[in-house]
């Protein structure tokens, strides 16, 4: 792994209200272990260091349970969720991953790719993609910073990327699925699925 996967902040943004879900969705099992988890998991498997941040108090307890650093705010705009994230990541670092909470199946490989796609021009974002269509997460260069913590909208940094036209990357996942969220029970069922190997492919690593 490059020395510079160390040099990346990586914020799971977890301060949604579920609203279309039902209920707290990151905390909903997925083969026995939380969704929020199993994000901040691959993460982890990256060699990446996840840093949570929530409004949910049920959230923090289960981070600090498992050892993953965790933010508590009560702002109610992604943005808000982008600024608690960056005044609690290091100012130097080379770059800002952030990634939905409710991205469950996205494989550590992947955020690998990201990260050393990002290391060889560090002055570019990076998302992933699949097929050529891009979703999250993100991973801004450090450039970025300043105007991420001048942002106030509720649409998440992807309004950055367009309103600086930073010239951006994409990484190619293997699989669709690691670029699906949990909305709601309908998609969750199908998360369920792949784990289950009933749409192939696996998800291991």
């Amino acid at each position: 792994m490059p020395e510079e996967t160390r040099e990346i902040g990586c914020v799971v943004m977890a301060s949604g209200l579920s609203e279309r879900y039902g209920r707290n969705k990151l905390l909903e099992k997925l083969d026995g272990r939380e969704i929020i988890l199993h994000t901040a998991g691959s993460l982890t498997g990256a060699g990446l260091t996840p840093l949570i941040v929530t409004r949910s108090a049920e959230v923090k307890s289960l981070a600090e349970r498992e050892g993953i650093r965790c933010v508590l705010h009560d702002g109610p705009k992604k943005s808000d969720t982008i600024h608690a994230g960056l005044e609690n990541l290091d100012p130097d670092l080379a770059g800002y991953l952030f990634i939905p909470g409710d991205q469950p199946l996205v494989r550590p490989t992947s955020l690998r790719r990201m990260a050393e796609q990002f290391a060889e021009h560090p002055q570019r974002a990076v998302r992933l993609s699949f097929e050529g269509i891009a979703g999250s997460p993100v991973l801004f260069p450090a450039s970025c910073r300043e105007k991420l913590m001048a942002y106030r909208g509720d649409r998440g940094g992807i309004e950055v990327l367009k309103a600086e036209q930073i010239p951006c990357d994409f990484t190619e996942a293997e699989f669709a699925w690691e670029l699906w969220d949990v909305d709601t029970p309908g998609s969750m069922e199908k998360v369920r699925a792949v784990c289950a190997g009933r749409q192939g492919g696996g998800i291991s690593p």
